[in-house]
């Protein structure tokens, strides 16, 4: 019976350690349209156009030419570069 109960709370803590999996967020700061975000978490964020992107993070941000990380690709910008293009949402990988 020891044994069961032992088990189950292995199998408990390894489902709850699985599950605590940090967010990944890049290092650094990313300006898009004047709003200035230290460290962006990982994801689609919504903007308008026209998109003024000053990339200073560690990963590239792609931005969209609709809502929602949907349509195109209107201009990747490389950790390091700015950018100015069209767009309503972008990506930070």
């Amino acid at each position: 019976m020891r044994r069961r109960i032992a088990a189950v709370g292995m199998l408990a803590t390894a489902g709850a350690l699985a599950l605590a999996v940090p967010a990944q967020a890049a290092t650094g700061t990313l300006t898009v349209n004047g709003v200035i975000r230290q460290n962006p978490a990982r994801g689609c964020y919504p903007t308008l156009s026209p998109v003024i992107v000053e990339n200073l993070t560690d990963v590239t941000v792609q931005v969209y030419s609709a809502a929602n990380c949907q349509g195109t690709v209107t201009r990747v910008v490389a950790p390091g570069m700015s950018a100015a293009t069209v767009g309503f949402s972008y990506f930070v990988n």
